[in-house]
């Protein structure tokens, strides 16, 4: 679904990606590692139209284009950056509804919002309240439900383990999963080292000094050596 060919990027000349190739298919969980440094936040946002390569292609369904968020927004593609995710002195059904800005029609709009509501129960007593009131975990679901209401063909996560418990991370991924099972929605995380999270993806790159040391399956010795070394 999205490729990206031979990427150089950076900040100024600050160099940070060195080459990059990656593809991130559907209906697919794909994961990308490393660790500080690496270059993995500079990948996503250059995927999502934030920073422009130096040199390089991207790819969106077999086309080649020159991406913008606005752009992936209008085909289904989301992104749930790191750190602050949700708009803390809004309430919980405001932060969801933020995302259906841009319909043209809303008249179907209750009814995605409770079938996304049936994938996030929890959230159900605390639509009416501040979403800076809610748990990380919780405002975690929160920006997930902002994406996943406009029934999007992929999200790109960027770090979702930040500031949560390991049991909330545990359950943020089965939710992860549990989803592309359901709806066929593509995810596509970024993680520093997380092996609890490999058994439930379908792919994985890992990122050293701003190159792919790995492209390959979830699992597998080949992986484990690698991410020995590369974690080490």
């Amino acid at each position: 679904m999205l490729t990206l060919k031979n990427i150089n990027a950076g900040y100024g000349k600050k160099k940070v990606l060195n080459d990059v190739s990656a593809s991130f298919k559907a209906d697919s969980i794909t994961v990308v590692m490393g660790p500080n440094g690496a270059g993995k936040s500079t990948l996503l946002k250059v995927a999502f139209g934030l920073l422009k390569p130096y040199k390089g292609k991207i790819l969106f369904e077999d086309k080649e284009i020159s991406p913008s968020p606005q752009m992936f927004v209008k085909n289904g593609v989301f992104m749930v950056p790191q750190g602050q995710r949700v708009f803390k002195d809004m309430t919980v059904r405001e932060n969801i509804e933020l995302a259906t800005h841009f319909w043209k029609s809303r008249a179907d709009f209750e009814t995605e919002f409770e079938r996304v509501l049936t994938l996030f129960e929890e959230l159900k007593p605390f639509l009416k309240l501040p979403a800076g009131n809610l748990s990380g975990g919780q405002q975690q679901m929160v920006a997930l439900a902002r994406g996943l209401i406009n029934k999007p063909k992929m999200v790109l996560l960027d770090e979702p383990s930040i500031g949560l418990s390991p049991k909330l991370i545990n359950d943020t991924f089965y939710k992860l999963k549990e989803i592309k099972d359901q709806t066929g929605t593509s995810f596509v995380i970024v993680e520093h080292n997380l092996k609890t999270l490999l058994p439930l993806t379908d792919f994985a790159y890992i990122l050293k000094d701003g190159a792919v040391v790995y492209a390959g399956k979830s699992e597998g010795r080949v992986l484990e050596q690698m991410m020995s070394a590369v974690f080490k």
